[in-house]
């Protein structure tokens, strides 16, 4: 596929879900109250309070209240600080420039802490760059400013925190429900494997897009139910139950994984045919138990109905087989060893079901639980506010090199604008701002973007000028754009970048009296994505395949260091083995965004990245190997995995060391090793895991030698 290709079909990509229906409407009447209020009272000045009802619904995430209200809190207040500044703004050119640098690369500085405050750095970042090419006349005009603000600001959070209903928990239940609902598709999936025909040979689904949604959920989760506990030491009750659910979630995680290459391993010839049907049964009711508990977190209602599913279905079909003939040792290994992960998971859903249907009425926690809190989940983690900046304060991190790149970005386009006197020219910094990533295939990615997205937009906004010039009628117009906009961005960040632009165009237009905005919009938006491209390209260019071999080393070590966990462990239940999953996960995951990041910058032919893909695949498969390996741990006769552990250890650290030093890695040590001291039954199926692993480690090596030139210059 051609570059030019894969950025069309970014552009016209839709993720899946459901649009942010509230999220559009509370933007559009954050919007829309304040532009009606100034317009049937004569007031032009109410508009900042509109403008600041925007940027503070913007900067609207979603998750716990309390980190919501303080990041929209945060932004109203600095907002009201800058408005109130902007009297003082009357600046020279080269003073502008000079504080144009300053502000907008200590607002990219805030990328530190994270995505959200990395988006409020931006906003901030756009609003100061307004208020400097338009500063208030004095200090009266710059207090009534900073006022409006606060009460823009104020009346975006009255909308999205008191009256729609306030309840703490739910963003944490809805979390929960996500990671049952994306663990119930996994088993629904399993479920439905075909038993025989031309798709006998199953697909795996342990590949990186359903394990790294299922962990990107529980990180979600986890953080979310941390924030909401803050300040809520000694807590009993909703908490403890959602913090049991949120461990439930994670506990169920690895005995599937574990079930489903015990399945790829076992035979499937027709004599194994029923005994198949009964495990993916089996599964298929499993998979219906966590929608249950998913409904229960979403609608608050209580769970307790029967949970009929029956594993001893699967041992009688077992017997029964056994009956007609002689099994071999490896089927009913396999097959047992299936039955006893079955029963595992029964467990489980039961207990969990049980929790769930408590959690209304905040009823004691059921005696005995099979699911323990591992140690600080659910905790609310201390944070240091020095320290995102003590880890990003050198050229040597990527964010503190974007924030000086955007910083001397913008005050290069503030001597352009000053220099040529354009028109609307704020609109060029904001778009260096926006376009302007910390990665380069991102930032040519959002350049595409933000023009095609510009010049629809502005087509679209003279097309209604065109047609009405009604203030009423555009100012309505400019609330339903603004509520769509919202409501499709966490689906298409074209759609929000096409319908966003004639709503900021009518606006700029309702409040100067100018109808002739979009062609503006148009040339000043080109020039900024030019500036931004060529900022890129020119000030500390940080191309991904510089850092995507340092992320696949990482990961490859973690699933090194997670077979070593798993390998001195009495049990997969144990806090060192959970970490060191988590970890493992992750990892894959940085590294997956790397490889997304390194496609938008891909120069070279698509099949080039093939060996890429099959790295990071079979570093995912290689963990969920280790994770069917750590359930049977819990088996009576545990096999000695030192062999393995040594074999695979050497392998994967000479593997990691050639893909950073960007050369091809040594041969394969000679000598495949094996599973020792088990029981014949154990070390059929311990072998045959092993001989997985080792094939794994095979593929891993093969597709370290053929990366392609690109990533080993």
């Amino acid at each position: 596929m051609s570059s030019l290709r894969r950025h069309l079909v970014s552009f016209l990509h839709v993720e899946p879900g459901r649009p942010a229906l509230g999220a559009g409407l509370r933007a559009a009447l954050a919007v829309g109250v304040p532009m009606v209020a100034a317009a049937v009272l004569h007031l032009p000045a109410a508009t900042w309070m509109g403008m600041a009802g925007l940027f503070v619904a913007l900067v609207d995430r979603g998750g716990p209240y309390r980190e919501r209200a303080l990041t929209m809190g945060t932004l109203t207040v600095l907002g009201a600080w800058v408005s109130l500044g902007s009297a003082f703004l009357h600046l020279p050119s080269w003073a502008a420039v000079v504080v144009t640098l300053c502000w907008v690369a200590a607002c990219g500085f805030l990328r530190s802490y994270g995505d959200t405050p990395g988006l409020m750095g931006v906003v901030l970042a756009n609003y100061g760059v307004v208020s400097l090419a338009l500063p208030a006349k004095d200090l009266s005009e710059a207090l009534v400013r900073g006022g409006l603000f606060l009460v823009g600001g104020a009346w975006a959070m009255l909308l999205a925190l008191l009256l729609w209903p306030l309840r703490p928990y739910r963003p944490v239940r809805l979390a929960i429900a996500r990671c049952y609902r994306e663990v119930a598709a996994r088993a629904d999936a399993v479920s439905r494997w075909p038993l025989s025909g031309p798709d006998a040979q199953v697909p795996h689904e342990n590949g990186p897009g359903s394990q790294g949604r299922v962990r990107q959920q529980l990180e979600a989760a986890r953080a979310a139910l941390a924030s909401t506990r803050r300040g809520r030491a000694g807590e009993s009750g909703r908490g403890e139950h959602m913090l049991v659910l949120l461990e439930g979630a994670d506990a169920l995680l690895p005995a599937l994984t574990a079930l489903t290459e015990t399945l790829e391993l076992a035979p499937r010839e027709p004599r194994y045919h029923a005994l198949r049907a009964e495990v993916q049964r089996a599964l298929g009711d499993l998979a219906s138990d966590g929608r249950r508990i998913a409904r229960a977190l979403e609608k608050e209602w209580d769970a307790r109905e029967s949970s009929s599913w029956d594993v001893e279905r699967v041992h009688r079909a077992l017997s029964a087989l056994d009956a007609e003939g002689e099994v071999p040792m490896q089927a009913r290994a396999a097959y047992a060893h299936a039955g006893g992960l079955l029963r595992r998971l029964r467990e489980y859903s039961r207990a969990l079901l049980d929790v769930a249907a408590r959690l209304e009425e905040g009823g004691p926690m059921p005696a005995d639980l099979p699911v323990v809190p591992g140690p600080g989940v659910g905790a609310a983690p201390k944070r240091s506010w020095l320290g995102p900046l003590r880890d990003n304060l050198g050229t040597g991190s990527v964010i503190f090199r974007h924030a000086l790149r955007l910083g001397i970005a913008a005050a290069l386009a503030t001597a352009l604008i000053r220099g040529l006197g354009l028109n609307h020219g704020y609109w060029v910094i904001i778009t260096v701002i926006v376009v302007l990533q910390p990665y380069s295939g991102l930032t040519f990615q959002r350049g595409l973007q933000r023009a095609a997205g510009t010049l629809l937009g502005a087509a679209l906004a003279a097309g209604l000028v065109a047609l009405v010039k009604d203030p009423g009628i555009i100012l309505l117009a400019i609330v339903v754009l603004f509520a769509i906009a919202i409501s499709v961005q966490p689906l298409s960040l074209s759609a929000f970048q096409v319908l966003l632009t004639p709503a900021l165009v009518l606006l700029a237009e309702l409040q100067s009296g100018d109808w002739d905005l979009a062609g503006v919009r148009i040339l000043n938006t080109l020039l900024g994505g030019v500036l931004a491209l060529a900022s890129a390209r020119l000030l500390w260019p940080s191309p991904e395949h510089l850092r995507f071999p340092e992320q696949v080393a990482s990961a490859l070590r973690a699933d090194r260091d997670y077979l070593r966990q798993v390998a001195t462990a009495r049990s997969d239940a144990e806090p060192a083995v959970r970490e060191a999953r988590r970890r493992l996960g992750l990892e894959l995951l940085s590294a997956e965004a790397s490889f997304q990041r390194l496609l938008a910058e891909w120069r070279g032919p698509a099949r080039q990245l093939e060996p890429v893909m099959a790295l990071l695949t079979y570093a995912r498969r290689f963990g969920t190997a280790v994770t069917a390996l750590a359930a049977s741990r819990r088996m009576e006769d545990v096999p000695d995995l030192s062999p393995v552990t040594r074999y695979a250890g050497r392998v994967l650290d000479e593997l990691a060391t050639a893909v950073e030093q960007r050369r091809v890695p040594a041969p394969l040590p000679p000598g495949a090793p094996l599973a020792e001291g088990a029981s014949p039954g154990a070390d059929v199926l311990s072998r045959t895991q092993v001989e997985r692993l080792v094939r794994q480690l095979s593929v891993l090596h093969h597709a370290a030698e053929r990366l392609p030139p690109g990533l080993l210059a």
